[in-house]
C-alpha cells in the first residue's frame, strides 16, 4: 500500500470542503525541490534546464519555472504564446512541432529558437528568417523506453529529420549558408548513467559534424519512480558521465559546448495529487471483482489510459481492514479503468486498500504530468475541474475555475 506524497488527512479535509471533488492540487514546495534538484548537480559546461510545458501550462505553474531561470520547450505556437502570457522574454522559448506554423516569421523576427524538424522546415525557416540562428532534430534511430509505442527514436516516429538525410542537411547548410547552431535528440524515460553516456557519443558525433553547433540538447527523459517496485534516476551519477564525455569532445576539439536538458516527469509528476471521491462499490457474482467507482479518470487523468501505466492509490479513511479492489472511472467507456497491469491495459490488476465505503476520498499521486494538460475534457459532458495550489506559506489557492455547465456548449453555433 502507499503513502501520501505532500499532502495529510487534515489538509485533505480542508481542500475538500472548500473545492469539491475532483480537482487537482500542486505544491509549490515540490516544483521548486525538483528544480533544486537539476541546478544542483555539478557540470564543468554551460548548462540550461528547459520545462517541456506540455505536461502541464498553467499560467502560475509556467511563472514558478520563469522566477526560477528555467527555459521553456514548446511544441505548437500556442504553447509559444502562452509562454509569452507567463512573461517568458521570446529567446527563452524554443519551438518544435510538426505543422507550418501561422506565426513562425514574427518568432523568428523576436528571436524565438525554432527547432526545424524536417527538411521542409529547414527550408522555411531560412526563407522566412535567413539571418537566424538554426536548430535540427535528428532521428539517429535508437531509442529506449518501455514500449515501442512510445518510443522518440524509431521507425513509427515523423517528428524529426532521419539520420540518413544529415548529407542532405549539409547540403542546404552550404547552398543557403545556414547557421544550425544546436542538436536537439531524445530516447525517451532513463534511468542509467551508461545509457546517457552512449547519449552522449551519438549527440556528441552529430555536433562533430556540425562545424558551427555549440550547443546539445539531450532531451532527457529522466525517470522517476513513480510504483514502488520502480527505480529513480542518479541525477549525479549521470551528469558525472556525461561531464567527462563533454570534456572529452572539449579537449580533443577545442569545442565547449553547452548542454540542455528537458526534463517532462522527474522534474513535475510527484508535484499534483487529484482528489477524487467513491460513487459506488459494486462487485462481479461471488466477488470475482470488487469495483470503486470514482467520480473522475479519463476525464481528468487518462495518462494511464495513454500510457499504460499505473498510479499510487490512497483511501482517506479509518478502516483498519484491506481489501483488493479494480479501481474505474465515470466514463461510459470501457478503457475507464485505473488499476490495469503496467504497459497492458488488457489485464486488470487489483490494488489493495484500506476497505472502502460510498463517499470516501480517494488519492491518486504523481499525477502531475499529462493529466490536467492531456485530459479528455467534457468526454460525457463532464466539466473541467478544479485546480488549486499549496503555496510555500501552505496557503491554499484557486488556479482554475471549475467550468461552469453551459460553458461547455459555448462556441457551439444554432442552425437548427
Amino acid at each position: 500500500m502507499h503513502k501520501l506524497n505532500f499532502l495529510n488527512p487534515e489538509i485533505i479535509s480542508e481542500i475538500s470542503k472548500k473545492f469539491p471533488t475532483p480537482l487537482y492540487v500542486y505544491s509549490e514546495n515540490k516544483i521548486l525541490d525538483a528544480i533544486s534538484n537539476f541546478k544542483s548537480v555539478p557540470f564543468e559546461f554551460d548548462y540550461q534546464i528547459r520545462y517541456a510545458m506540455k505536461a502541464n501550462s498553467n499560467i502560475n505553474i509556467l511563472k514558478i519555472f520563469k522566477n526560477n531561470w528555467v527555459f521553456i520547450d514548446a511544441s505548437s505556437e500556442y504553447e509559444v504564446l502562452r509562454a509569452l502570457n507567463a512573461w517568458f522574454l521570446p529567446h527563452e522559448i524554443q519551438l518544435s512541432t510538426q505543422e507550418m506554423w501561422e506565426h513562425l516569421k514574427e518568432f523568428l523576427d523576436a528571436w524565438v529558437f525554432v527547432v526545424a524538424t524536417s527538411l521542409n522546415q529547414l527550408k522555411l525557416i531560412w526563407e522566412l528568417a535567413p539571418n537566424s540562428e538554426i536548430w535540427v532534430r535528428i532521428n539517429p534511430w535508437v531509442w529506449s523506453g518501455a514500449f515501442k509505442a512510445i518510443a522518440t527514436w524509431w521507425l513509427t516516429s515523423s517528428f524529426w529529420i532521419w539520420h540518413e538525410y544529415i548529407a542532405e542537411i549539409l547540403k542546404l547548410e552550404k547552398k543557403y549558408n545556414l547557421k544550425i547552431t544546436k542538436i536537439n535528440l531524445h530516447i525517451g524515460s532513463e534511468k542509467t548513467p551508461e545509457s546517457w553516456v552512449n547519449t552522449a557519443n551519438i549527440g556528441l558525433d552529430f555536433v562533430n559534424i556540425f562545424k558551427n553547433c555549440t550547443c546539445l540538447d539531450m532531451w532527457w527523459g529522466f525517470k522517476m519512480a513513480i510504483m514502488q517496485e520502480e527505480k529513480t534516476a542518479d541525477l549525479n551519477a549521470i551528469f558525472a558521465k556525461v561531464n567527462e564525455k563533454f570534456s572529452d569532445f572539449y579537449a580533443k576539439t577545442g569545442r565547449k559546448i553547452k548542454l540542455e536538458v528537458e526534463p517532462g516527469k522527474y522534474m513535475v509528476i510527484n508535484s499534483c495529487s487529484v482528489l477524487t471521491k467513491v460513487v459506488d462499490v459494486v462487485s462481479t457474482w461471488d466477488d470475482w471483482y470488487n469495483f470503486v467507482k470514482i467520480n473522475s479518470w479519463m476525464t481528468q487523468m487518462p495518462r494511464v489510459t495513454m500510457y499504460w501505466v499505473q498510479q499510487p492509490i490512497i483511501a482517506i479513511n479509518n478502516s483498519k481492514n484491506t481489501k483488493k479492489y479494480v479501481v474505474v472511472g465515470h466514463c461510459c467507456e470501457s478503457g475507464d479503468i485505473l488499476t490495469t497491469k503496467l504497459y497492458d491495459q488488457e489485464t486488470i490488476e487489483e490494488v489493495e486498500l484500506s476497505e472502502v465505503n460510498i463517499w470516501d476520498i480517494l488519492v491518486f499521486e504523481w499525477t502531475w504530468a499529462y493529466n490536467s494538460s492531456m485530459c479528455m475534457k467534457n468526454y460525457n459532458s463532464f466539466p473541467e475541474v478544479w485546480e488549486v495550489m499549496i503555496l510555500k506559506n501552505w496557503e491554499i489557492k484557486e488556479i482554475r475555475k471549475v467550468e461552469k455547465i453551459n460553458e461547455i456548449w459555448r462556441n457551439e453555433i444554432e442552425v437548427i
